[in-house]
């Protein structure tokens, strides 16, 4: 598992901390990543959303504040053993969408950063 950087910094993990209460969605969202460390893809295929393309959000259930939904894609260097997250983003459950609505656009955006310089990411 990775983390795409922007200027040395782990994106998602900085957009985390840009919310209102960032110790308690990173503190979901590290559960479900321990999940999928221990049980792999499909332990976690239940708080996966797929946004074609070959990219997918991680919701991040929880009872009030925002719904955290970070992008991710499957490798890109190895798409059989890792993924990699490239943009934080939250769901709207009412509009059944991950907003900001450019959040995948933006993702895209990484993933070509990543591919030109594989050096701009961080395991997680």
């Amino acid at each position: 598992m990775y983390f795409f950087l922007d200027e040395g910094v782990n994106v998602v993990r900085r957009w985390f901390w840009q919310q209102e209460n960032p110790e308690i969605e990173w503190a979901a969202f590290q559960a479900l990543l321990d999940i999928y460390e221990s049980g792999g893809p499909r332990s976690i295929a239940a708080s996966t959303v797929d946004f074609e393309g070959g990219f997918f959000g991680l919701k991040v259930a929880r009872r009030g504040g925002i719904l955290p939904c970070p992008i991710f894609t499957l490798g890109p260097l190895d798409e059989e053993t890792e993924i990699t997250f490239l943009v934080g983003a939250r769901w709207d459950d009412a509009k059944k969408r991950v907003r900001p609505y450019g959040s995948v656009g933006t993702a895209e955006e990484a993933l070509e950063l990543l591919q030109a310089n594989p050096t701009r990411r961080r395991r997680g």
